[in-house]
C-alpha cells in the first residue's frame, strides 16, 4: 500500500504535561473520562542525565489504537522515555511503543495499541548508560469497534460510497480486497476515514466476491475491525465502427459504455492483449472527438472499449478492423 499519512485525531481524555519542578496533585491512574487541569509545559534537561523521583499519570483504560493521555514529573532528561510493555514486563529493551520525553514535552502523543489487553506505561530513565524503571502505570486497552454501510452490489469501477462508525484513529482506512482476503496490505482501492464520512472509492473492475473492510491502523500492526461483501459485475460497452478504413484514415467510432473516469477507445494490432502502447485513441467520456486515426501500415487491428479500473483496466468490448 502507498504511504497512507493522512488520519482523525480521536476523542481522548488529553491531559497536560506538568512541569519538573512541581509535583501531580494525584499521581497514578486517573478515571475514565476524568479532566485535568491545564499545566506548564515541562522542560527538558538538555545537560549532564540526573537521577530525580518520577510521577506518572495515565488513564485506567483506552481504546486500541487511541492517543494516551498522561502527565509526568521526573528529572526529563534527552534520553528518557515513556513506553508501553505487556503487564509485568521488567525489562528496559523489547518495548511495544514509546515516546521520548522531548517528544512528549512539544505535545506528540504515545499511542495505544491496536489489540486490547492488559499493559504498563513507564518513565524509563537513561542514565550513564544505564536503563531505570522510576514509575509503573496500569493501562488496560480495551478492543475498538467499527460498523459499515455499503453496497452489497456494484459493477465494475462504480463509484461506491460507503458510511462508517469506528475509532478514527490517525491512519485507519476503509479498503476493497478479494473475498476471503486477509492480509492488511495489497489492497485493490481504499480511503483514508480522514478523508470524511462517507468514504468514496470505486469498486474493483474485474467480476467477482469482494470484501469492503475497516482497518485499524496503529502501533502493533493493523487490525481488521468489520467488513462487507460486495458482489462485483462487469458493466457492458458497445463499439460501433465500420469493418475496413483506409490507412492514414480519421475513422469515426460510436460507442455505448459505462464512460467510467479514464475509460478509452483504443487502436491495437489484433491480438493485442496490453492495455498500453495502443496505436491511438481518445477517450470516452462524451466529450472527446470520437474519431481514432489509423495506421500507415495495412493490416488486421481491433477496436476496444477499455475501462480504467481499481485492480487494473479491462477490455470490455472488441471489434475487428482491416486497414487497406
Amino acid at each position: 500500500m502507498s504511504a497512507k499519512t493522512i488520519g482523525l485525531l480521536v476523542s481522548v481524555a488529553v491531559l497536560a504535561l506538568a512541569a519538573c519542578a512541581k509535583k501531580a496533585e494525584t499521581p497514578g491512574a486517573a478515571q475514565d473520562g476524568e479532566a485535568v487541569a491545564e499545566a506548564p509545559a515541562i522542560e527538558v534537561n538538555e545537560g549532564e542525565p540526573i537521577d530525580a523521583d518520577v510521577t506518572l499519570t495515565v488513564p485506567a483504560t483506552v481504546m486500541a489504537g487511541a492517543e494516551i493521555g498522561l502527565s509526568f514529573t521526573g528529572p526529563a532528561n534527552r534520553g528518557d522515555y515513556i513506553d508501553i510493555v505487556p503487564r509485568g514486563y521488567t525489562q528496559t529493551s523489547g518495548e511495544l511503543n514509546y515516546i521520548y520525553i522531548p517528544a512528549a514535552a512539544k505535545g506528540e502523543k504515545l499511542r495505544a495499541l491496536t489489540a486490547p489487553g492488559d499493559y504498563d506505561v513507564r518513565y524509563v530513565l537513561e542514565l550513564a548508560g544505564s536503563r531505570i524503571i522510576k514509575a509503573v502505570q496500569p493501562l488496560t486497552i480495551t478492543a475498538a469497534f467499527a460498523t459499515l454501510t455499503a453496497p452489497s452490489a456494484a459493477s465494475g469501477a462504480e463509484p461506491l460510497s460507503i458510511e462508517w462508525t469506528g475509532p478514527g484513529n490517525p491512519g485507519d482506512y476503509i479498503d476493497v480486497v478479494p473475498a476471503g482476503y486477509a492480509t492488511t496490505s495489497g489492497e485493490i482501492a481504499y480511503a483514508y476515514t480522514a478523508s470524511g464520512n462517507p468514504v468514496k472509492f470505486s469498486a474493483p473492475g474485474a467480476a467477482g466476491a469482494y470484501e469492503i473492510r475497516y482497518v485499524i491502523e496503529g502501533p502493533g500492526g493493523r487490525k481488521v475491525l468489520a467488513s462487507s461483501p460486495l458482489a462485483v459485475a462487469l458493466p457492458v460497452a458497445n463499439l460501433t465502427a465500420p469493418e475496413t478504413a483506409r490507412k492514414d484514415a480519421k475513422l469515426i467510432v460510436e460507442y455505448e459504455g459505462p464512460m467510467r473516469s479514464g475509460d478509452y477507445i483504443d487502436l491495437v494490432k489484433k491480438g493485442y492483449v496490453a492495455t498500453s502502447g495502443e496505436l491511438s485513441y481518445f477517450y470516452a467520456d462524451g466529450k472527446s472527438a470520437n474519431e481514432l486515426e489509423m495506421p500507415a501500415e495495412p493490416g488486421a487491428y481491433e477496436i476496444r472499449y477499455v475501462m480504467e479500473a481499481p485492480g487494473g483496466r479491462i477490455i470490455l468490448d472488441r471489434q475487428a478492423i482491416e486497414v487497406r
